[in-house]
């Protein structure tokens, strides 16, 4: 390591956090401690391995530990005094004994405009709620989540037919370039900081598979919301159709509006009648095996049926 190198721990996970770790090293920041997570067997894990990324490199890897006061992680990185925290897609908040440690600051990359989307699942939540923008936000870490002041934002446009896993990508195609400029006004001390104004923004907690229960009385435009947030490989939106989980994994709004049946009705050509307008269903698979053609006068249960 060059005399005067800038060093940097990088706590992440998965796609986002390899961007990181590549943007440390195009900037010649010397990455001295990995934190990460074990890929969970039980998750469908199709993101890149930040874990492997590092180990490759023969960077130092600290896998699922706590970053509480007294741990011996926490201790390892006083020992390394790191000029830079940097955060990306990890999962548990920092207290004040590290925040208060690099001389640069503790920053994390967050996938939303905040302060519009604090806290868990932001790329789904965007989604469910139709949003026609997102983006990343590079934010300084407080002991309070994403909330801290920002030195760097870039928005995309979501598309109204955009799923979840296409919104990743684009926000993955934007990060590089955030990256490199942010990383660059950093090192460089000519970063702006701007405070958040957190009660103009919103903070949404964690989502569960039983989240993506449909209910057919809700509007065709929000179920298709829905569906897109949830759509493989997260978990997926889901019905039940004689007493078999049906998981639509692309729909589209056929009307937005109007009366066109009791919610929940097969119409002809797969779609659906809604509690306004009518969905069209495009891709839809039971146990495991996909379904071509719905049985046009049958019903999907709707919540509070499925819940009697």
């Amino acid at each position: 390591m060059k005399p005067g190198t800038v060093r940097a721990v990088l706590c992440g996970y998965g796609q986002f956090g390899c961007t990181a770790y590549d943007a440390l090293r195009r900037a010649g920041v010397a990455i001295v401690l990995v934190v990460t997570y074990r890929d969970r067997a039980e998750e469908n894990c199709w993101w890149q391995s930040l874990e492997r990324q590092a180990l490759a490199d023969g960077v130092p890897v600290a896998l699922d530990v706590a970053l509480v006061l007294a741990s011996e992680t926490t201790w390892r990185m006083v020992a390394l005094a790191p000029d830079l925290i940097i955060s990306a897609f990890y999962r548990d908040l920092m207290g004040e004994h590290l925040l208060d440690l690099p001389r640069l600051g503790a920053w994390n990359l967050h996938p939303s405009l905040l302060p519009a989307y604090r806290g868990r699942a932001p790329i789904n939540w965007q989604l469910v709620h139709g949003e026609r923008r997102g983006g990343l936000t590079l934010h300084r870490m407080v002991r309070r989540a994403d909330a801290g002041g920002i030195i760097a934002q870039t928005a995309v446009a979501i598309d109204p037919d955009q799923d979840a896993y296409g919104l990743t990508w684009q926000l993955l195609r934007a990060a590089p370039a955030l990256w490199d400029d942010a990383l660059a006004r950093l090192l460089s001390g000519t970063a702006v900081e701007q405070p958040q104004h957190l009660a103009q923004g919103s903070v949404f907690g964690r989502r569960r598979p039983d989240d993506g229960r449909i209910d057919w009385r809700q509007p065709a435009r929000v179920i298709h919301n829905l569906v897109r947030a949830v759509a493989p490989p997260w978990p997926g939106a889901f019905t039940t159709l004689d007493g078999t989980r049906l998981v639509i994994s692309r729909s589209r709004v056929v009307h937005d509006d109007g009366q066109h049946g009791t919610p929940g009705t097969i119409l002809p050509g797969n779609q659906v009648a809604c509690g306004a307008g009518v969905l069209g269903i495009v891709s839809a698979a039971r146990a495991d095996a996909w379904c071509t053609t719905l049985p046009s006068g049958a019903r999907f249960h709707h919540l509070l049926e499925n819940h009697a």
